[in-house]
């Protein structure tokens, strides 16, 4: 339940602070008043979608702030949330919004999105108007409000079978994807095999292509390899001048005179361990000059294993890590091929699973549906008595769809007829705005059982298009509604206001250049006759006075 709207810089309203009753708190006003941007303030309260043309001309930022009271349900889900109440405390939503479309929210002063507002204002209210009243020409809105009366059963049904629908539909898709193109699933296959086989019989080892390399080079330059060892064999082992001897000549003299000194000795060590260092050096080379034969068959091999390293790295990769990797992926893709045929079997059982899933949940909805249809039309022709409809008929007729949909299984459809002996038709294509308007009356009065209880019901100018006996009989269902449950209600007519448990008009004023909107309460009764006169003839003379004063003394006794 709305308790209270404070509204700064919003639209035209500079300052306006309203205050909600539990029964029918109805705002009237001339053509252009701004009756309707007051319920946009609400509507931006409630975490309505809006941006920087929200904010009064001049200003830096709109703020809104709605104090509402919030039943058990709605508590226990603040609560949850991080933003508690305590016993008897009432809820608040302030909604900031800066020129530059920046917006801010708190509920109950801590900081929210508009978002998480949007989630539970239908637990504060609900706002319905000329928008609600266009989209019964929808069929899709036929079926929202089919499935919200027959309740939450149906709704838990309706999630069922878009879950279902979600599953049967990728597992088809998966299906169909894997059988799509048999051929090139083929040649993806045969690829696969010809690259395994082709990189496998090459034998490859890690770090092959540099050892070929290096001795490919050592075999190219073999002449000049054994050239430079002889050159090195005969510097260390000549019998005259080689390296050998000359250090065994030097190290034979060191000896000689090395108990005469310490350094002698050391120099005498070294000049063995030389001479040991060259005559292994020798050897070595000796033996490395008896192996440099040339065979151009191993050069020939080394080149031709080269070139076919080389094309398999062009081909499939430019290192040994490559073509490995090249070969794993290639084996996952002919296990998966060979796994096809099975993979098919498990994709087509799920498939048909869900498809029977789906069936089986829509099956439900649809019995589910064709109950609630059935009730919901009895209920709104039972309606149609109230508010000048009484020979109207209305039904609501499921048409089966050719295949199920995540909405279920049928098309749902208002039929109305708005006189005795006439067929129902579509509503979309027979019903006038007047009764369209009736039309959607009669159905928020039979869905308020599927309401939040504590939510007030906002009406913005549900009125529009009725008038004479049919605006009476309007008026006088808003206010039973009202002594059920708390109402606010936007209206042009006279036969609505005389309901109102608190009325404010609202003033178009234009000062200094600016036009300012400002809500006015109502005080006593000659001010209600004077607005209530006002609307029957534009002018609140005599006549019209005593035909508001009649209007208001009826809405009285019927309420009292």
């Amino acid at each position: 339940m709305v308790r209270r709207l404070n509204i700064e810089d919003y639209g035209l309203i500079e300052r306006a602070d309203v205050e909600f009753v539990g029964g029918a708190t109805i705002f009237t006003g001339e053509t252009g008043s701004g009756k309707t941007m007051l319920l946009g303030a609400l509507d931006f309260a409630l975490g309505g979608r809006a941006g920087g043309d929200v904010v009064r001309r001049g200003a830096p930022r709109t703020l809104v702030t709605l104090e509402f009271d919030a039943d058990e349900q709605l508590r226990v889900r603040l609560a949850a949330d991080g933003f508690g109440l305590d016993v008897g405390e009432m809820g608040t939503i302030a909604r900031e919004m800066s020129e530059a479309g920046r917006s801010s929210v708190r509920v109950n002063g801590r900081a929210a999105t508009a978002g998480y507002v949007r989630e539970i204002r239908n637990a504060i209210a609900e706002i319905v108007g000329q928008h609600e009243a266009q989209q019964l020409l929808s069929p899709s809105y036929h079926l929202e409000l089919l499935d919200r009366f027959a309740g939450a059963a149906t709704l838990l049904l309706r999630d069922t079978v878009m879950r279902a629908h979600a599953r049967a539909e990728a597992s088809a898709r998966a299906f169909a994807e894997l059988t799509a193109d048999d051929r090139r699933a083929r040649e993806r296959y045969d690829d696969a095999c010809y690259t395994v086989r082709e990189i496998e019989q090459a034998r490859l080892q890690a770090g092959e292509v540099e050892r070929l390399d290096e001795r490919r080079g050592y075999l190219d330059n073999v002449e000049r390899i054994a050239s430079a060892l002889h050159g090195a064999r005969e510097a260390l082992a000549a019998e005259d001048a080689g390296a050998t001897g000359l250090l065994g000549t030097a190290g034979a003299a060191l000896a000689g005179v090395a108990r005469f000194d310490e350094g002698l000795r050391e120099m005498a060590r070294r000049a063995s361990a030389l001479q040991a260092d060259a005559v292994e050096l020798a050897a070595d080379v000796a033996g490395a000059l008896d192996r440099t034969d040339y065979d151009p068959a191993e050069l020939e091999s080394i080149n031709a294993r080269l070139d076919l390293l080389d094309r398999l790295q062009r081909k499939y990769g430019g290192s040994f890590e490559a073509l490995t990797l090249t070969v794993e992926r290639a084996r996952q893709s002919i296990e998966e091929y060979e796994g096809r045929d099975r993979h098919l079997g498990e994709l087509n059982a799920a498939a048909e699973a869900a498809t029977c899933e789906l069936h089986r949940a829509a099956a439900a909805l649809t019995a589910a549906r064709q109950k609630a249809a059935a009730v919901l039309g009895k209920r709104i022709v039972r309606e149609f008595a109230e508010i000048a409809l009484g020979s109207g008929r209305f039904e609501v007729a499921l048409e089966p769809l050719d295949r199920i949909t995540a909405s279920g299984a049928e098309r749902v459809e208002f039929l109305f007829a708005a006189n005795a002996g006439e067929p129902a038709r579509p509503l979309t294509r027979v019903a006038s705005g007047g009764e369209l308007s009736r039309v959607l009356l009669a159905l928020v009065v039979v869905l308020a059982g599927a309401r939040d209880a504590g939510a007030a019901l906002v009406f913005d100018e549900i009125d529009a298009g009725i008038g004479g006996a049919t605006a009476t009989a309007v008026g006088a269902r808003i206010g039973d509604l009202a002594r059920r449950g708390q109402i606010v209600c936007v209206t042009h007519l006279a036969q609505l206001a005389t309901w109102a448990d608190r009325h404010y008009v609202l003033d178009k004023i234009e000062r200094k250049r600016e036009t300012t909107i400002v809500a006015r309460q109502l005080e006593d009764a000659k001010e209600r006759e004077a607005e209530i006169a006002r609307m029957l003839s534009g002018e609140p003379h005599d006549i019209a006075v005593r035909h508001a004063r009649a209007l208001l003394q009826l809405a009285r006794r019927s309420a009292g």
